[in-house]
């Protein structure tokens, strides 16, 4: 597998330089990468972008896992009905709301951007750990209630410890979702710069291969940090790589 993808990677560059003439090749490509990263901070942008990202996931993490824990008792069920449906509204009609419910606490655009970014997450990260606790079955709590465990601890062994696995996974497929919305919300919010400003400037100026050079440091940088969510699932849920079938 190794072998083909580099066979495939090598043709691929080999069509993009001989048949493009509007994309820049992969040499003016690292050249602008380089211009970038040594006369307007390039990196510096890039780590300013993933302290933002990450905090936004920490915050998505705490609110959404607390509504959808919360569900358990049918009076905060609506809640997370009413987050679900909210999935379907758009950052840049609710920008406004979020600038001026944030006026007050930071006037550096900060809490607005990490605001906006939560929210686009939370309305996502509920709908998919909302599908995993309704697919809990009443095998798995009558077992936890045979045992004789109390109404609580079966939420607390079966809801919420036993499905931390699910966790990581509906964390990883959101924090793709909230690293493709980074450039917009920094578009939005231009304050502390960001890779999504500098991504912007460089597109209003069609300079494409500063273009192409940014997208793929975010590519890049976004792949590993979908491993890192991976290895840290790998430490915290060993058990979640057991199969029951022995592989030949």
């Amino acid at each position: 597998m190794f072998v083909i993808a580099l066979f495939h990677m090598a043709l691929a560059s080999f069509l993009w330089m001989t048949t493009s003439e509007i994309l820049p090749s992969p040499g003016e490509i690292w050249d602008a990468f380089v211009k970038l990263t040594f006369e307007e901070a390039l990196l510096l942008e890039m780590w300013t972008s993933m302290k933002l990202c990450l905090v936004a996931v920490v915050q998505t993490l705490v609110i959404s896992l607390v509504i959808c824990y919360a569900t358990v008792l049918p009076l905060f069920r609506p809640i997370a009905f009413v987050a679900i449906k909210f999935r379907f509204l758009t950052i840049v009609g609710l920008s406004f709301v979020f600038t001026l419910a944030t006026a007050g606490f930071d006037d550096s655009g900060y809490l607005l951007k990490t605001s906006l970014l939560t929210f686009g997450m939370t309305v996502f990260f509920v709908t998919g750990m909302m599908r995993v606790i309704k697919d809990i079955t009443s095998n798995e709590l009558n077992h936890a209630r045979t045992l004789g465990m109390s109404e609580w601890k079966v939420v607390w062994e079966v809801v919420v410890l036993s499905k931390l696995d699910k966790v990581f996974d509906v964390l990883r497929s959101n924090f793709a979702i909230s690293w493709m919305m980074l450039t917009l919300v920094e578009g939005l919010v231009r304050s502390d710069g960001g890779v999504g400003v500098m991504l912007l400037n460089q597109n209003k100026h069609l300079h494409l291969d500063s273009v192409f050079a940014i997208q793929t440091l975010i590519l890049i940088v976004g792949i590993v940090m979908d491993y890192m969510f991976g290895y840290s699932k790998q430490l915290c849920c060993p058990y979640s790589n057991l199969t029951k079938e022995h592989k030949s």
